[in-house]
């Protein structure tokens, strides 16, 4: 969870409920529950003016990237959260995701939006604080870096909060291999107002009135070299395939059908 440098590919599945216990049910005995087994999610996305970053998330380019601020469970003001600059790009079959993040305080991250501070000179004092001192913080000379290029990219962009996206997760781990986490959103939420994340998870619900057969569960598998034989093998016999499933790109989408009906 505090690693501020992640490179890994990751592929997304959408299944039903059944799909989901029975892979779960096949491939148990080489999983084992996450430490952050069961979150709460919430993503809040920042989009240009123009909408660049959704519009190239639906197009796909090869390169294409997310400015976010992510939460596991509702936070505070005092809470962590973090600050997410991910970027993909598509590498013949594979997409190798790099994310590169902050973990701030969610009362300095609103300072920072309200550009009453830049990360640059909030990260240069917590990294004089722990030279000074034996006490521990979140601040390494990663962060600093990470926290130059976010400040470049939001004086470059000029983004905005566009759309607040909420989840619950459950996550699971290999036995054998640390690199390779699953996860799966279920009850995907939605808001495009109220964009505070100390406010809640609530929202419209993305795959709304469908019955249980249908496949919304959004599976992702995160490995840092290629999946094991076993989670394979399973994959092939329930039939199931790798989804092109952008969660923003898809609300991006949804939002402008809509307007375009009003």
């Amino acid at each position: 969870m505090n690693n501020d440098k992640i490179e890994r590919v990751e592929k997304k599945y959408l299944l039903t409920k059944d799909e989901k216990r029975l892979l779960l049910e096949a491939i148990s005995s080489h999983l084992e529950k996450d430490e952050f087994f069961s979150e709460e999610v919430l993503s809040l996305y920042f989009d240009t003016k123009n909408n660049d970053f959704a519009i190239t998330s639906i197009e796909r380019p090869v390169f294409r990237e997310k400015l976010r601020v992510r939460s596991y469970n509702v936070p505070t003001l005092s809470s962590p959260v973090f600050l997410e600059l991910k970027s993909k790009l598509t590498k013949g079959p594979a997409k190798i995701g790099n994310k590169r993040r902050l973990v701030i305080k969610l009362k300095d991250l609103y300072a920072f939006l309200d550009k009453k501070k830049n990360l640059t000179s909030m990260f240069e004092n917590l990294t004089k604080t722990k030279k000074q001192t034996s006490v521990s913080l979140p601040s390494t000379t990663n962060q600093l870096q990470i926290a130059r290029e976010l400040d470049y990219l939001f004086n470059y962009y000029d983004p905005v909060p566009k759309v607040l996206i909420s989840a619950n997760r459950t996550a699971y781990k290999g036995k054998e291999r640390d690199d390779f986490r699953l996860t799966f959103d279920e009850n995907l939420r939605f808001r495009n107002n109220d964009l505070r994340l100390e406010k809640g998870s609530h929202g419209e619900k993305f795959f709304s009135s469908q019955p249980d057969e249908n496949r919304c569960i959004i599976m992702e598998v995160k490995t840092m070299n290629s999946m094991p034989l076993w989670f394979v093998r399973e994959l092939s016999l329930l039939k199931l395939y790798p989804s092109r499933f952008s969660k923003y790109g898809k609300i991006y989408q949804k939002l402008n059908e809509r307007n375009k009906n009003v």
